[in-house]
């Protein structure tokens, strides 16, 4: 063999036995194709309460401190997504996760998240007999891995960092899981973010009629933005400045209606959608709320 076919047919050996490690070490240590094209800026310094676009579903993360909660936890088929995304935050546990109501689009990702995280505190309304599966099987998983549960009630008080969260009323209108739905505010430095879930406006007039301050910075939208919720009474006495809707891209029930986009222009809220602007963070610095949104 000449030098040049003996040099040729070395190089050749040499790339084949690194293409095979390669290969090998691929099969062994998976490339994290999600953390590359997904990872997200989390300053651990701010405190915050970021929406999840989690489609036509609800799930908010609220932050502060190193102490970390839920509101919701979306489909089972976002699970997978949101716990990569949490960490990717280098989140291992939630102090407090809180259901709103028992739809698969609000509890349906619990199983999942009780699975990958350690929850210290669970929280959401009782469950009937025809509650659904996931969240009888989120709850059993929680409290096997070591959560302390609790039935949700009016004026549940809890804090989370500098934020400090209360249930504002635990409705309990058996005939239509919406109307089950929790109102819960959290507060920091006076700034007040409403949480409605999906209720409708037979429970905001309840909560009209107990004559609460329910002045709010930002405002979670009811039910994906249906025009069964947030009507001008309510508004009125929301006064949101900012309002979120939590709603799928393109979703079979015209979520958001024009209706509930014209009451809340008319209170001249200022406007965010999952659908148009993918997770939305709003960040609280004293007195100042700043809004980062994933997709400008």
């Amino acid at each position: 063999m000449n030098n040049k076919r003996k040099i040729k047919f070395t190089l050749t050996a040499i790339i084949t036995v690194v293409i095979f490690a390669v290969l090998l070490y691929a099969i062994k240590y998976p490339f994290n194709f999600h953390k590359l094209t997904n990872s997200k800026e989390f300053d651990t310094s701010k405190d915050f309460i970021q929406f999840m676009d989690v489609g036509q579903a609800d799930c908010a993360l609220i932050y502060s401190n190193g102490y970390s909660a839920l509101i919701d936890v979306g489909l089972p088929n976002t699970a997978n997504d949101l716990s990569a995304q949490f960490s990717d935050y280098n989140i291992t546990e939630f102090d407090v996760v809180v259901i709103s109501h028992l739809h698969a689009d609000h509890v349906g990702g619990l199983p999942k998240i009780a699975e990958n995280f350690e929850i210290e505190n669970l929280i959401m309304p009782s469950l009937l007999e025809n509650s659904i599966t996931a969240a009888k099987n989120g709850r059993d998983i929680a409290i096997s891995s070591g959560a302390k549960y609790y039935d949700a009630k009016q004026g549940m008080n809890f804090e989370i960092g500098e934020f400090e969260i209360t249930i504002l009323s635990d409705y309990a209108d058996k005939s239509n899981e919406n109307n089950r739905s929790l109102f819960i505010i959290a507060e920091i430095d006076d700034t007040q973010f409403m949480f409605t879930g999906d209720a409708e406006t037979k429970m905001e007039k309840l909560l009209l009629n107990e004559n609460l301050d329910l002045d709010c910075d930002v405002l979670k939208v009811s039910h994906h933005g249906s025009n069964t919720s947030s009507s001008k009474e309510f508004l009125d006495a929301v006064t949101p400045e900012y309002a979120v809707i939590s709603v799928g891209k393109d979703n079979i029930y015209s979520h958001p209606h024009q209706t509930t986009l014209s009451l809340l222009e008319s209170a001249d809220a200022e406007i965010y959608r999952t659908d148009q602007n993918g997770d939305i963070t709003f960040n609280v610095e004293g007195k100042k709320i700043s809004v980062q949104t994933e997709i400008h």
